[in-house]
């Protein structure tokens, strides 16, 4: 039984990742965001699946005490990158993918008034996009379906195309689309023209958003395309999850409210965690 109702359902993987010093932590959206909202006193449910290695093991008990519910599956192994710093920024390889998170079925899915999907490396299926259609909020982040998940390889980016025809239906369908620019550039190089490009993708069903960085981001609110910029630039601080927690706290604004305006509270809790972390 879920002991309260939560604000928002997240659904994705757990990921480990490893660093260029040899050490290991845990990762993924589900992660990045239950510690942002728990801050925030927004009520995060988690829908995921994680392997047995001890770091996957941590994050599950680390999620039980900062959300309402957790609903895990097993699967052999989690979803593992390794991490190489270059001179052209971050550079991800996939040492070894996760399982499958199983929607169909979630007793988490009766209680959400807002769902964010949130895949990191294809563990979310396409097919089961269409389960989630009786939520009232949906809202997805593309990067896990935008990914190369080729084992043993460097991570790249992957066009539009490649979601295939059932996942572009489904998302068409959504109320809310979070995207980054590393994600889109198979499909090009300037955050204006991914931005036109989801927007021929998905039809003009969804608010669409893709980030980029410093820089803020690009929204396209179905009337018009805008760019924000970031409300302070916070330097010296991991940015690692801020997309997630961008997509997040969109999900959860009050719909009576302007995207626009949700899309400036949602920045600024963004940058207000990223001092966090600086300090």
């Amino acid at each position: 039984m879920i002991a309260a109702r939560p604000d928002l359902l997240v659904i994705g993987g757990l990921t480990i990742d490893r660093f260029a010093d040899g050490s290991a932590a845990p990762g993924g959206s589900v992660l990045h965001i239950a510690r942002a909202a728990a801050s925030r006193g927004v009520r995060v449910a988690i829908l995921t699946v994680a392997g047995p290695e001890p770091e996957a093991q941590a994050a599950l008990a680390e999620l039980r005490q900062l959300v309402v519910d957790v609903e895990a599956g097993d699967a052999d192994a989690t979803a593992t990158f390794s991490h190489h710093d270059t001179a052209q920024g971050r550079r991800l390889a996939l040492e070894r993918r996760g399982g499958r998170v199983a929607i169909a079925g979630s007793a988490l899915l009766a209680s959400a008034d807002a769902v964010l999907v949130a895949p990191v490396a294809g563990e979310v299926s396409a097919a089961e996009l269409t389960t989630l259609v009786s939520v009232p909020v949906r809202a997805a982040i593309l990067q896990g379906w935008l990914r190369s998940l080729d084992e043993g390889a460097e991570v790249r980016p992957l066009p539009l195309a490649d979601l295939g025809s059932p996942a572009i239906a489904a998302l068409s369908g959504f109320d809310l689309i979070v995207a980054s620019r590393e994600d889109l550039l198979a499909e090009a190089r300037d955050p204006r023209e991914q931005l036109h490009s989801l927007r021929r993708a998905l039809g003009p069903g969804p608010a669409l958003f893709v980030t980029d960085g410093t820089d803020g981001l690009w929204m396209d609110d179905r009337t018009a395309t805008l760019h924000l910029p970031v409300p302070r630039r916070v330097t010296t601080a991991s940015t690692v999850g801020a997309g997630d927690i961008l997509a997040a706290f969109l999900a959860v604004g009050d719909p009576a409210v302007a995207i626009e305006q949700r899309a400036r509270v949602a920045m600024e809790v963004v940058a207000g965690i990223l001092e966090e972390r600086r300090r």
